[in-house]
């Protein structure tokens, strides 16, 4: 009977995501659980715990410098959370040629209890940029922050790649 709705609208110069509920299969709605400006490509699954995941992108603003931020956050009754950052990443890197910057693609999905998601970033092998860890399956040097090409030794230009991740609800 329980259903979460996200969305985003443009508030002039600026993107806000709202997330609301609906207790009784749709037909009536709550206030805003949740807004959060300047982020987008909002995804949401329930597990079989009824725990709600809400996936997002944010454009944040860090010591002058613009970064892609992107969050999962986990409640139960969608108001008290847990925020985990999955990636916190230039977002001048590469140089934008074309929108949407990050894509527009973000997914998230529940199994059983766990959750299974994917989003696009800028793969800069910098562990900072991954503060609850990253495996790449590609070839990187994690102390010059540098891409590899296959040979392990030509530098690559950085790019934006998929990431996958798993959390355990």
């Amino acid at each position: 009977d329980v259903v979460y709705i996200a969305y985003n609208d443009d508030q002039g110069s600026f993107y806000m995501l709202h997330l609301l509920r609906s207790k009784d299969r749709g037909q009536t709605w709550s206030r805003e659980l949740r807004t959060i400006r300047n982020a987008l490509n909002p995804s949401l699954a329930i597990n079989d715990s009824g725990k709600l995941a809400l996936l997002y992108q944010q454009l944040a603003h860090s010591k002058g410098a613009e970064r892609w931020v992107t969050k999962v956050e986990l409640t139960t009754n969608g108001t008290n959370r847990t925020t985990l950052t999955l990636a916190n990443a230039p977002a001048d890197t590469p140089i934008a040629d074309f929108d949407p910057y990050l894509g527009d693609y973000a997914h998230l999905m529940a199994l059983g209890r766990d959750f299974y998601g994917i989003f696009s970033a800028n793969n800069t092998p910098k562990k900072s940029n991954f503060p609850n860890g990253v495996v790449y399956q590609r070839n990187a040097n994690w102390s010059t922050n540098t891409l590899l090409g296959v040979d392990n030794i030509k530098p690559v230009g950085v790019s934006i790649d998929p990431f996958f991740f798993k959390l355990t609800g």
